[in-house]
Order: C-alpha cells, then structure tokens, then sequence
C-alpha cells in the first residue's frame, strides 16, 4: 500500500509540472488580419453593440485603420511589453473611439483574440478583440 501511494505521488508530481507556454507578443498577435470588438464592459454594463460592424487593422509600423462601414480612421498603438500594457490612440471625434483611446493591460493573449482591462478609469473595464 506504501508504494502504491508513493507511486500515485510520484506520477502526479511528474505530470502536473508542466512548463508554461510562452504568450506570444501582442504585436505578432495583432498585425496578422482583422479585428472587431467581441466585448467592451464598463463597471459591469456590456456596451459592446456601440461597436458593432467596426473594423479595425493593426499594422506593424504601430498605425491602426479603423471602419466603421462608411469612414475610415486612422492611429496609433503602442505596446510595452515589461508592464504589460497597450496602449491606444485614435485621431476621431467619434464618441466611441475616443471612449477606447486609452492605456490598456494586457489580460489575455492566444492568435484569435485578445483581452484587456483598464483599473485607471474603472476597476472592472474590459475590452476584448476577436479576429475576424
């Protein structure tokens, strides 16, 4: 019985030490398609249909276009990988660029989507990109 436990121990130690996956920059993420907004929450209210049928291009030159169906434009983002932030500003009068042109922290990173919160404004302010 000593070794049977001795043996479960060992193979769950072994096992459930995994390394990390690496996060991939969020330049390499962001630079490859399209994106839209898939969730905007502030202080627990989705606002995300403000952002419906936006499109918007990260280039890796750290220019953004960004549609709306009818007008384009245009801005920058930048990214800093020690703090973990990203950060973004869009030349537009339009109430909801303006709403999102801010310093961001990073959340969640994979090649689909990205995730971000802002505790600056708002401690519970959440914006999320998918690839379209």
């Amino acid at each position: 019985m000593k070794k049977l436990i001795i043996f479960l121990f060992l193979f769950t130690v072994l096992f459930s030490c995994r390394k990390p996956q690496d996060t991939p920059p969020l330049e390499s993420i962001l630079t490859h398609g399209k994106w839209r907004i898939s969730l905007l929450r502030d202080n627990g209210n989705n606002i995300t249909y403000l952002y419906a049928g936006w499109q918007f291009t990260f280039k890796a030159d750290k220019t953004l276009e960004v549609t709306d169906g009818f007008t384009t434009y245009s801005g920058t983002w930048t990214e800093n990988t020690r703090g973990d932030t990203f950060t973004l500003t869009i030349s537009s009068t339009e109430l909801e660029l303006e709403y999102i042109s801010k310093l961001w922290h990073n959340e969640l990173l994979n090649p689909n989507g990205v995730l971000f919160h802002n505790d600056r404004d708002n401690p519970t302010q959440e914006l999320q990109f998918t690839k379209l």
